[in-house]
């Protein structure tokens, strides 16, 4: 003999919700994305060494560096 419910009985229904699964990455896009950053580092290393190294001969050529290029490469300090 089967059981049945009362008829006013409340019967649960289990819900199980599944979270939306995330894009599969690829390593080619990890890999690109790792070198975009490195990438924009890597640029402006670049840029940021050239122009000190633009600004460092502008300056060395325009300024005497030593006492005895300021005195036309004479070793003797105390002639003037």
């Amino acid at each position: 003999m089967e059981l049945q419910p009362p008829p006013d009985a409340i019967t649960p229904t289990i819900v199980e919700v599944v979270p939306e699964a995330a894009p599969s990455l690829s390593m080619i896009d990890v890999a690109l994305a790792a070198f975009g950053v490195t990438g924009i580092i890597m640029v402006a290393a670049v840029v940021a060494g050239l122009l000190a190294g633009a600004l460092f001969i502008w300056f060395r050529q325009r300024h005497a560096v030593s006492t005895i290029e300021a005195q036309g490469g004479s070793a003797d300090l105390f002639k003037a």
